[in-house]
């Protein structure tokens, strides 16, 4: 549905377009109904990745707003996270942040860590530990 939606406006407007548009957008507060206040932080930085990854582009996220969006996922029943990561502990390579309680650790940086928690495999390449595998099940 999204993905129509997008490809319909897409078709309408012009790549300078549709740029503008969302740089009109970019400074409001106005989210989606029940949207929390981060979930358009999740969704710059997660959405940014998907588009970035498959094209082999590096696309930076930076440390301290990555690892509110990642603490935000974890805790909010919208992204699934919560299933997704029953009996695996995240902990951050390159920030101090950890969650969960499972005896089945994984450690990756930041950015890796969200893109898992969002449901991403693209995450899968950056981390590593005892509770990757039981992880990558769940993401497929």
């Amino acid at each position: 549905m999204e993905c129509d939606f997008a490809r319909e406006r897409a078709g309408r407007f012009g790549p300078a377009e549709l740029v503008a548009q969302i740089r009109e957008t970019a400074g409001s507060s106005r989210r989606a109904p029940l949207a929390a206040p981060l979930d358009p932080l999740v969704d710059f930085l997660v959405h940014g990745q998907d588009i970035a990854r498959p094209l082999g582009r590096d696309r930076q996220m930076p440390t301290e707003q990555a690892t509110a969006a990642l603490a935000h996922v974890v805790a909010s029943p919208f992204y699934g996270a919560r299933k997704r990561l029953r009996g695996v502990r995240l902990v951050a390579t390159d920030a101090a942040w950890s969650a969960g309680t499972g005896p089945d650790e994984v450690r990756g940086p930041v950015a890796d860590l969200l893109l898992v928690a969002t449901g991403r495999p693209a995450g899968l390449a950056g981390v590593s530990g005892p509770g990757t595998e039981k992880l990558a099940a769940t993401l497929s």
